[in-house]
């Protein structure tokens, strides 16, 4: 009488190498593994990019008031967040009442604004890694939570948002400065100088909103000054409403 079946192999004492009844110390021979060799590797479809940290206040203000709504609206995906949505929810709006309270009283305030986005982002980090883990996702599904997802060698370049320039200086005889809003997927910056005319005087290119300067300008004379943000697969937002100031 045969044994029953034992990890997909028939037992029946004769050992299928030899031909002959195991005997005492044979190795047991199975058709196929007694279990699946263990892996520590796991295949990621996707990655939630985490760019976000980098945005500038009103553009992560925006970014987490979407994620909020999106996570909202598709609880059947998301279901068990490492919060309550709602705690997003009261965190994005502390750092959007806090970022007009330190614009419109300045320095005083910053510290506190600073403070908040610190809370909003690492809640934002706690969303994106929880994402990322539940099991089955789909890149699809993990783009309806409002995150940027990336597909690694195929994701699609997006089209950066309209950045804004904050402030037009003077930074030394002939140069200005340039106070730069920052926008989401942007991996760069096209600055358009013009004289009082409208007439093109030069583009340059930045790769970051620090430190912009714009040289080579005659003292005495009035400048308008736009930008656009640069993103992958040359895609390029609109321009941003442009500012004047006179270079010293």
């Amino acid at each position: 009488m045969s044994d029953p079946v034992k990890y997909g192999a028939v037992w029946n004492g004769i050992n299928p190498l030899t031909g002959q009844p195991y005997k005492w110390g044979d190795k047991v021979y199975y058709d196929a593994p007694v279990a699946p060799q263990p892996t520590n590797k796991k295949v990621m479809l996707f990655h939630i990019s985490l760019a976000f940290a980098q945005l500038m206040d009103l553009p992560l203000d925006k970014f987490a008031s979407n994620v909020a709504t999106q996570m909202t609206k598709n609880a059947a995906i998301f279901k068990d967040p490492p919060f309550p949505i709602a705690n997003l929810d009261a965190a994005q709006g502390a750092f959007h009442d806090a970022d007009a309270a330190a614009s419109n009283l300045g320095k005083p305030l910053t510290a506190d604004k600073n403070a908040k986005k610190e809370i909003l982002i690492a809640l934002l980090r706690q969303l994106a890694a929880y994402i990322e883990a539940i099991p089955g996702i789909t890149p699809e599904q993990a783009m309806l939570s409002g995150f940027d997802v990336i597909i690694p060698a195929h994701h699609a370049a997006m089209t950066p948002d309209v950045p804004a320039i904050v402030n037009l200086f003077n930074k030394g005889s002939g140069s200005l400065g340039v106070k730069l809003q920052g926008s989401a997927h942007a991996r760069g910056y096209l600055l358009r100088v013009r004289d009082a005319a409208g007439a093109l005087v030069y583009t340059k290119n930045f790769s970051s909103t620090l430190n912009i300067v714009l040289p080579d300008l005659t003292p005495g004379k009035v400048y308008t000054v736009d930008a656009c943000a640069l993103g992958g697969g040359n895609l390029a937002s609109d321009y941003c409403p442009s500012v004047n100031c006179m270079s010293t």
